[in-house]
């Protein structure tokens, strides 16, 4: 009679199970790439359209919020380092000098004379040239 080793039937077991695990994988239906990148493509655009989305929704309360406060103006800034500045704040009448930190905000001084907003006008001057270059330019 003819007897196997051990080591032999682990070899023929291990050629069958190989064989039963390559059809098996065979069985497996095919991925696409085009089809995985079209299904990435479509979830990239429903993230940026719900961040869109979002993002009109937060300014629109960003715009109820400001009507809260139209009566401040910020008049002007001066930073004095990386978190502390002096910022001129127009209160309806009165005009604070406030000393602003990364912790805290205080009244410095109230002016007793408005400043005037000299850095709007010049703004509104420079809009003005700028428009004024601009209509020139497309003239010519």
């Amino acid at each position: 009679m003819f007897r196997l080793p051990t080591a032999s039937i682990l070899l023929l077991c291990g050629v069958c199970l190989g064989k039963t695990a390559i059809a098996a994988e065979s069985s497996r239906p095919v991925i696409s790439p085009l089809a995985t990148l079209g299904k990435l493509a479509i979830a990239l655009l429903l993230v940026l359209l719900v961040f869109w989305i979002f993002a009109r929704v937060m300014r629109q309360l960003q715009g109820t919020r400001g009507a809260l406060h139209s009566g401040l103006k910020i008049v002007g800034t001066l930073s004095l380092g990386q978190r502390e500045r002096v910022v001129v704040v127009q209160a309806g009448e009165e005009q604070l000098v406030l000393g602003v930190t990364a912790s805290q905000v205080n009244t410095l001084h109230v002016l007793s004379r408005p400043l005037a907003a000299s850095a709007q006008e010049e703004l509104g001057d420079f809009r003005q040239k700028l428009s004024a270059a601009l209509k020139r330019q497309v003239a010519d």
